[in-house]
């Protein structure tokens, strides 16, 4: 079978705008568009398949019915997928971990990470915290003295950066992403930075169901173990990180390149164009490729995929 397209689906946010869109080329969503879920089964949005003969069915419908293409029987849908486009900075947060969902009703917690497509110069994101113990890091909090628990890790284009549940965290203003998250849709804000909603109000926090999540006093950037790279004709496969939650790879494609055939990817073109198994494909664009499928690659393009 051959690759399976799907349609993006528009996240508002307080903090996007036009970023996400301009940039992905995704001109029919709305202002105000902080991010799309490119891949998800999540109770609050799940995509619609465009190609095959699955065309108009969910992608939690094809995973539900379907798992030929998948081969994970019996476990739920592993992952979001989103492509984050922030021009104000996302509030101070926290996921939990899976020890925690369960208490709240979730098989996982959520483990995440930030492929970082395109920064602004200076760009920074909230990595970690410097309070000694909680109760540094809640008498500082009372205070709003936040500039002195957060720590700040600067990132540049092409960075990747993993960020394990427990990890209090924020991707900066400017930085246009590609994001994993395990599937549990929970986030805990810790800190918003006094910013209001539309109703005129402060946006509330969760400052108790965060504070129980913090994995460690303190905490600071651990980088992953070094990427692996395989070079071949037309292009470069890197897996970034290979793990229980995911595994991420980014293929650079420069000729024609064919992906073996093995476990199946949640791909998206992130640069370029070309054509994969002879259908034209450029930047934004989202497909399935199903197991033991092989793919042909052709163009100058940049794929992230994802798969658990």
């Amino acid at each position: 079978m051959s690759i399976l397209f799907f349609e993006a689906i528009a996240r508002p946010a307080l903090w996007g705008n036009t970023l996400v869109k301009n940039y992905f080329g995704y001109h029919e969503m709305p202002d105000g568009t902080g991010q799309t879920w490119a891949f998800s089964c999540d109770e609050k949005g799940s995509n619609i398949c465009q190609s095959g003969p699955f065309r108009g069915m969910t992608l939690k419908e094809i995973w539900d019915s379907h798992q030929e293409l998948f081969h994970r029987e019996g476990q739920p849908f592993p992952v979001i997928i989103s492509l984050v486009g922030p021009e104000d900075n996302l509030s101070v947060q926290i996921h939990p971990d899976t020890e925690l969902a369960a208490k709240i009703g979730y098989p996982m917690g959520k483990n995440e990470a930030w492929y970082f497509l395109d920064c602004i110069p200076g760009a920074k994101i909230v990595y970690g915290h410097k309070a000694e113990s909680e109760e540094e890091f809640r008498r500082l909090a009372a205070e709003d003295r936040w500039d002195e628990i957060i720590r700040h890790l600067p990132v540049k284009n092409g960075d990747f950066v993993y960020t394990p549940a427990g990890m209090v965290h924020g991707v900066g203003r400017g930085c246009v992403t590609y994001e994993i998250q395990q599937a549990t849709d929970v986030t805990y804000r810790l800190y918003d930075y006094h910013r209001k909603g539309a109703d005129g109000k402060e946006r509330p926090v969760n400052f108790e169901e965060g504070i129980a999540c913090i994995s460690s006093y303190p905490q600071k950037y651990e980088p992953v173990p070094a990427p692996v790279t395989e070079e071949k004709e037309g292009g470069t496969k890197t897996v970034f990180i290979s793990n229980d939650s995911f595994t991420v790879t980014k293929l650079e494609i420069d000729g024609t390149y064919t992906l073996d055939a093995g476990e199946y990817q949640l791909a998206t073109v992130v640069a370029g164009t070309g054509r994969a198994d002879g259908i034209t494909v450029s930047i934004g664009d989202s497909f399935l490729i199903p197991w033991g499928e092989e793919t042909v690659f052709e163009g100058q393009m940049t794929i992230m995929m994802t798969r658990n």
